[in-house]
């Protein structure tokens, strides 16, 4: 349960509506814009299709606006960083009532996602606007479809822009990027990756350092201590940040760097037809933006799942798994402003067989903020749970309900009811995950993060390998030509390492060390090294650093993922072809 519990968004899969209208020519040329109010309302990317009915035009109205970063997957701190799941606050997009006239025009149908409009159909169709997007059309990367506009997503984007491709479209559900969430760790790996893509300095603006772990029994005895980070001897340092930053981060830089239009806000994947052999996926987009509402379906040359725990895409590809298992323990996470002098400059995470407690400052003390914000997670068990809640990190509930159960627990001059009376709220999510998948990738879809290997808030992982995986798929379809063989080479790297760790921290990963002591020494103890001597617990951290991929050894070699953009023009274009160009 270490700091990182992130949840990727996750829409949840409708009943999908009759299609109606088909488009004729995929990457066609002609103008296929009506001269209408509505015109300029095309679909995210990809070919298009529009259910339309004979009903009056609605005029078109303002883009959905890109606002603060998307609801965080909540990153208890735990392991801060399942990919989220939907925020309940975030109602779904209302599904399109065929009698009441589908305010969406199919403007510029056929072109590439790297041209795209938003998905709600709200962006004028001017003559500039159709000048880009056909000269998009001479640019010979994939369109590519990426559901899920969180960690995950976003940063797959980035990824994706950075290797060259300069044709992708992020969809997101959510009405609009809300700063929602706690905080989470992003382990050196992940930092690393972020680094090569230019976001370091603008992450570590409002981010600590984490230099040191301790855990804790809970009568108070320190059982380890780890060096963490740059003390650790990584080229890079472990980052404990809000979720909130870290997505504002990811969302403006994709804004800057592949445009406003690439990310479609109020765009909910209801349905997703996976033909057999290669052929491209059909993605069924329900979209909603003030008044006006449409449906449309795109077919993609890659479609990418980042659409969390409960993904609409996963469930496409898995139709029969049903909801994700409980593993009978409740989390609440929150944020607590704090006196900087009340706090520590460290990670702890404290308990027994049963409860723990996680809480890290994951900001400096700064000119612009009164104090530091410490993140905290929670973890105790419970007889029963809601079923509606599976997935949903962010119920909120009283923190007065909590404190009884933490009373006492004091480490090293950090009180936990102490941080926890001086939370602005509470939210209470059940501990699932998913059951490891035989393959994420169907011919042209994938997945990443949450939506492939969901797994326990342990070990700082959620994000951090999501992260990971955002870098690795960018970098398989920049060596490959075919996608088909891209997304199966991706699968091959990724997949067998992500199932380990699942599996592992369902064994509770490095947490393991506050089980073994209170096992052997319920009451309390006054010697560590005597309860769990030194090298098994240096083997316990060890192992599990192996598995996750960010021991210092494997982090210190650099990224495995960097592709020279100027190598894939001559990698992809065959003679005749334009080369390929980046949008921005």
């Amino acid at each position: 349960m270490t700091p990182d519990t992130t949840p990727d968004r996750t829409p949840d899969t409708a009943e999908d509506a009759p299609d109606t209208t088909r488009d004729a020519a995929r990457h066609s040329a002609r103008d296929t814009t009506q001269d209408t109010a509505e015109d300029g309302a095309r679909a995210p990317g990809g070919t298009a299709t529009t259910d339309r009915t004979p009903t009056p035009v609605r005029p078109a109205t303002p883009p959905t606006p890109l606002a603060a970063p998307r609801p965080p997957d909540p990153d208890p701190g735990l392991d801060p960083d399942p990919d989220p799941a939907p925020d309940p606050a975030q109602a779904p997009a209302p599904a399109p009532d065929p009698g009441d006239g589908l305010g969406v025009g199919a403007d510029d149908v056929g072109l590439g996602l790297g041209a795209a409009a938003e998905a709600d159909g709200v962006r004028p169709c001017t003559p500039a606007r159709r000048a880009a997007a056909r000269c998009a059309l001479r640019d010979t990367s994939p369109d590519i479809l990426v559901v899920g506009g969180g960690v995950a997503g976003l940063t797959t984007a980035l990824a994706l822009h950075a290797a060259g491709h300069g044709r992708v479209t992020v969809v997101e559900a959510a009405p609009e990027l809300r700063p929602l969430g706690a905080g989470l760790n992003l382990m050196p790996n992940a930092v690393r990756e972020l680094d090569a893509l230019g976001l370091l300095d603008r992450l570590e603006a409002d981010a600590v350092r984490t230099r040191e772990l301790r855990y804790y029994h809970r009568c108070g005895a320190l059982i380890a201590r780890e060096e963490r980070g740059l003390r650790a001897g990584y080229r890079w340092p472990q980052l404990s940040v809000h979720r909130a930053h870290l997505q504002r981060v990811l969302a403006d830089a994709v804004e800057e760097r592949l445009g406003p239009g690439t990310l479609v806000t109020g765009a909910r994947v209801t349905g997703v037809e996976q033909p057999s052999g290669g052929d491209r996926p059909r993605v069924r987009i329900e979209h909603c933006s003030g008044g006006v509402r449409g449906v449309t379906h795109l077919e993609p040359d890659v479609l990418v799942g980042a659409d969390g725990i409960r993904s609409a895409v996963r469930s496409a590809l898995h139709p029969d798994e049903g909801e994700p298992p409980w593993n009978g323990v409740l989390v609440w996470r929150g944020v607590s402003p704090m006196d900087a002098h009340r706090t520590a400059p460290f990670m702890l995470v404290a308990g027994d067989d049963r409860q723990k407690a996680v809480v890290y400052p994951m900001t400096e003390p700064s000119p612009r903020r009164a104090g530091v914000l410490v993140n905290w997670a929670l973890a105790m068990p419970a007889d029963a749970v809601d079923e509606r809640f599976l997935g949903d990190w962010n119920r909120p509930v009283p923190v007065g309900r909590l404190l009884d159960h933490y009373a006492g627990w004091e480490f090293d001059g950090v009180s936990v009811p102490e941080v926890l009376r001086a939370a602005d709220g509470a939210y209470e999510y059940p501990m699932v995950d998913r059951e490891p998948l035989g393959r994420w990738s169907h011919g042209r879809t994938t997945l990443v993060g949450d939506a492939a290997h969901a797994m326990y808030p342990t070990g700082s992982n959620g994000a951090t390998q999501s992260v990971v995986d955002a870098r690795a798929l960018a970098h398989a379809l920049a060596v490959h030509r075919d996608p088909v063989d891209a997304l199966a080479a991706y699968d091959a790297h990724r997949r067998p390492a992500m199932t380990e760790l699942q599996r592992a921290n369902r064994r509770l990963g490095p947490e393991a060390v506050i089980h073994l002591a209170h096992e052997r020494a319920p009451g309390g103890f006054t010697d560590a090294d005597a309860v769990v001597p030194p090298e098994e617990r240096r083997a316990i951290a060890a192992r599990y650093a192996a598995t996750g991929a960010f021991d210092p050894e494997a982090v210190n070699q650099g990224s495995p993922y960097a592709v020279p953009v100027r190598d894939l023009a001559a990698a992809r274009t065959r003679p005749g072809d334009t080369p390929v160009r980046a949008r921005r």
